[in-house]
């Protein structure tokens, strides 16, 4: 009885994942059991199509020789500690959050730009002409000072 039992909960719970929908299921000694399973959204699909949507106009940029072009990509490299995010101003502003000892890329148009940002709380902040592809490389790193009963004293 109780290998029928497991067999019937294994269909259920197959078709209700399968379906995105469930019903109640009878369990024993009077007890009501309920699977939920709410409209799961098919994201890693999607955040994959960004990715390679982002790759493929990085690309294209990269290999883009045409003289009327007047968009360049824009390439940081966050050697630092702490994750940040770079703020990218001029007459289109641009936000790209970096990871810690990652590199992202964006594609900028061509001018005049601050770059601003807090890396491990302490302010970066650069002015920048970009007219061709650039690579920015921030380094940042956190320096521990070791507790005070571990320091040596010196007489």
């Amino acid at each position: 009885m109780n290998k029928i039992f497991l067999l019937f909960v294994g269909i259920c719970l197959v078709s209700c994942a399968t379906s995105k929908s469930a019903s109640p299921l009878a369990v024993t000694n009077n007890s009501m059991a309920v699977i939920e399973i709410e409209d799961i959204e098919v994201e890693p699909v999607q955040v994959k199509l960004k990715i390679h949507d982002k790759a493929v106009t990085l690309l294209n940029q990269l290999f883009n020789t045409d003289a009327a072009n007047k968009n360049t990509v824009l390439i940081i490299n966050n050697e630092s500690d702490c994750d940040f995010t770079m703020n990218i101003l001029g007459d289109r502003s641009y936000t790209l959050p970096v990871a810690a000892r990652k590199t992202e890329s964006i594609v900028v148009a061509q001018g005049e730009y601050v770059m601003r940002s807090n890396v491990c709380k302490s302010p970066y902040m650069a002015k920048k002409t970009i007219s061709e592809n650039t690579q920015v490389i921030i380094k940042y790193s956190v320096v521990k000072v070791p507790a005070e009963e571990n320091l040596a004293i010196i007489q």
